[in-house]
């Protein structure tokens, strides 16, 4: 899936120089649903029990991550620092609004708008528009008609 690709690519870049890297899913407590292992929470807990003195929460998954999300992020944060004080935690902020973030979407952006405003317009009359439409609406079509 999209999501575990993202975390590669991201993890590949990152591995050599910080080898104790994990993905932590960050899934809703609903019961009865089996969401993606390990979630935030137990991938935190693995890296402590690896040795991890610091833990950077990066939230990749999404491009814009919303408020439920960080806050989601803060209720595991603190979770993890009532039970393990002497780790450091933090928090990255969302890319959303980050200027290389917005730099690269505004270019991804730029060449679709170039392609449509390089591409030939089609001129519409709306009165024949009209006219021809309901033309259409009146022939009859398997035994009934199609007249309003």
């Amino acid at each position: 899936d999209e999501s575990q690709a993202l975390y590669e690519r991201v993890r590949e870049k990152l591995i050599y120089r910080y080898p104790l890297i994990s993905v932590g899913w960050l899934n809703h407590q609903t019961p009865l649903i089996e969401w993606t292992q390990p979630n935030a929470e137990l991938a935190a807990k693995n890296l402590i029990d690896l040795g991890a003195t610091a833990l950077v929460f990066m939230p990749i998954g999404f491009a814009t991550e919303n408020h439920e999300t960080l806050l989601d992020v803060d209720h595991i944060i603190h979770g993890l620092r009532r039970r393990h004080p002497e780790v450091t935690y933090v928090q990255m902020p969302c890319v959303n609004d980050h200027p290389d973030f917005l730099q690269m979407a505004a270019n991804w952006a730029d060449g679709q708008i170039a392609d449509l405003l390089e591409a030939e317009a089609l001129a519409v009359n709306p009165s024949r528009a009209i006219a021809l439409a309901q033309s259409h609406a009146d022939y009859p079509h398997h035994g009934h008609s199609h007249r309003r």
